[in-house]
């Protein structure tokens, strides 16, 4: 009885706060008897999977632009109705190739039109779309193709030396490719496929360096909705997309577009000052992107920043990798309080999102559960910790991912999954993030995090950015090593910082090393790969040994 009572009282969130969104945003409005039987004929065919893609917008704003591709000058702008034509005449073209359902289809490259007619004509044929991070080394392709079993792969020019030379491959950048496929004369009409493919996005690896594919089919409507609840995105918006593409983060946003009908901006590469200008430019109102390009657009020069008018922009959607709270800040006192902080995983989804209220109460917030999203911290026996208590989140929400692709699954309990990370809740709810489970170090017989160790590094006006792990240490088991980029123009003395850092850190809190870098190496979403700095041999060392009380 108690179980049925929550799950009614959780539907009528979801419902409530998705009646909330779609009220806010727009997204129900009148149209044409016409646009009304398209827009049910393509939702009847494609549910709610990627197929659905840009038919929404050709049936309500056909004329309108659905894409600017600001890095192909023989086509940047492309309406909905030319777009959702070029996606069915793709699709066709990839069927006639023997793609279907059961068929894997890689899918590897930057942000561009091209990717995202890839998205729903692959998925309009009824087959999987493997989507592969750019930082993949050619010998982590051929396993991905291998274990994914990728028969044909989609990919930029860029990249062509990375696949393995029995897979074949479509360029999405050369004429020959995706541009000709996509505008071939129409043989038929498209046949209506009862499989939806998965979409499989791979695990970031940042610390095992293995990626793992995690699938997805569709995700409720009512869900879809609620996320709406938590952006002040409108119909009909503007949205500048400065993430990847092939990551959930940038990857959701644009199935929102495409619900919104919204105008999404693409670029091949996250340029801070490039962004700036797109704003202005095209009266963008809301920028997805990471962390690390809030700090770079934060360091542009004031006379740069101030010769773009941004007056437009109204919400700017992060996550992908943690966010600082003092670039929380710094960013909201430079543009304003228009941010949006979200948490999740490839496996949870979103689970929460940190306001600009949020933030300012809470700079280091990672923000309160989306309607329907459900959390708990628990001990590594599986029990509720106490508020305010440090433990392993776990998120249940209708969201969560199918499982990997190889049949493991992710750590499970009570229906929630377990996203990999440290955290705790605060009385009003809100959830903080402390960092990742494999992370933690355990020096003097104590567990120490990184990220609070970095909290306090990055409050010294030398240091730009900061990374700390865990080296094997003879006496404590492990120390702390920091790497820091410090402030341009800053001759570093190691020497001198991890003096600073004794009067502000506990004995086992302290670095020992400090390795100074001109930037740390990270993956495409922002996130530092620690496992390229564990082992780092240039290093200098602290005299003072004495770590433990």
């Amino acid at each position: 009885m108690a179980l049925r009572l929550y799950r009614l009282t959780d539907n009528l969130r979801v419902a409530t706060a998705a009646a909330r969104g779609v009220a806010r945003s727009g997204l129900v409005r009148p149209t044409s008897p016409k646009a009304t039987l398209q827009l049910t004929g393509g939702v009847l065919r494609w549910g709610t999977s990627p197929a659905v893609g840009f038919s929404l917008g050709s049936a309500r704003h056909s004329d309108a632009t659905a894409v600017v591709d600001v890095d192909d000058p023989s086509r940047p702008y492309v309406s909905f109705v030319d777009i959702d034509h070029r996606c069915d005449t793709l699709a066709l073209s990839l069927l006639d190739r023997g793609i279907g359902p059961g068929s894997h289809v890689g899918l590897l490259g930057r942000n561009s039109r091209a990717f995202l007619e890839t998205i729903t004509a692959v998925s309009r044929t009824g087959a999987d779309l493997v989507y592969l991070n750019t930082s993949s080394s050619a010998e982590a392709i051929a396993t991905i193709a291998l274990e994914q079993g990728i028969s044909l792969m989609i990919r930029d020019e860029e990249f062509a030396d990375r696949i393995p030379s029995h897979v074949p491959t479509i360029s999405t950048d050369d004429p020959s490719g995706v541009a000709l496929l996509a505008s071939l004369p129409r043989k038929g009409r498209l046949p209506a496929v009862a499989h939806h493919g998965k979409h499989i996005i791979l695990t970031s690896g940042t610390t095992s360096g293995k990626s793992r594919g995690a699938g997805r089919s569709s995700v409720p409507l009512d869900a879809a909705a609620a996320v709406l609840d938590a952006f002040p995105v409108k119909m009909r918006g503007t949205t500048l997309i400065a993430a990847p593409l092939f990551h959930s983060w940038g990857w959701m946003h644009h199935r929102l577009a495409t619900l919104l009908d919204a105008t999404e901006i693409v670029m091949r590469r996250s340029d801070p000052q490039r962004i700036l200008e797109l704003i202005d430019t095209h009266q963008v109102d809301t920028l997805v992107t990471v962390p690390v390009i809030l700090r770079r657009l934060v360091q542009l020069p004031r006379h740069i920043r101030r010769r773009y008018d941004l007056s437009s922009l109204r919400c700017v959607a992060v996550s992908g990798s943690a966010l600082p709270g003092d670039l929380a800040i710094e960013f909201m006192d430079t543009f304003g309080d228009i941010l949006y902080n979200l948490y999740g995983s490839t496996e949870a989804a979103f689970a929460t999102c940190a306001a600009p209220d949020d933030l300012r109460a809470d700079p280091g917030t990672a923000g309160k559960p989306l309607a329907g999203v459900h959390i708990e911290v628990l001990d590594l026996r599986g029990r509720r910790v106490p508020t305010g208590v440090d433990g392993r989140i776990f998120v249940g929400s209708r969201t969560t991912f199918d499982g990997y692709t190889d049949g493991t699954d992710r750590e499970r309990t009570r229906g929630l999954v377990f996203t990999g990370d440290i955290g705790r809740l605060d009385e009003d709810g809100r959830l903080t993030i402390i960092g990742r489970a494999d992370d933690m170090v355990i020096t003097g017989g104590e567990n120490v995090h990184p990220t609070e160790v970095e909290e306090v590094l990055r409050r010294n006006t030398d240091v730009a950015d900061v990374a700390v792990v865990g080296v094997p240490d003879p006496v404590y088991g492990s120390s702390l090593v920091a790497h820091v980029v410090p402030v341009a123009g800053i001759t570093p003395h190691a020497d001198i910082l991890l003096a600073w850092s004794r009067d502000r850190l506990g004995p086992n809190h302290r670095p020992r090393q400090i390795i100074f870098h001109d930037e740390l190496p990270r993956n495409p979403t922002g996130k530092v790969l620690k496992r390229v700095l564990v082992g780092d041999p240039s290093t200098e060392l602290d005299d003072d040994e004495d770590q433990a009380d």
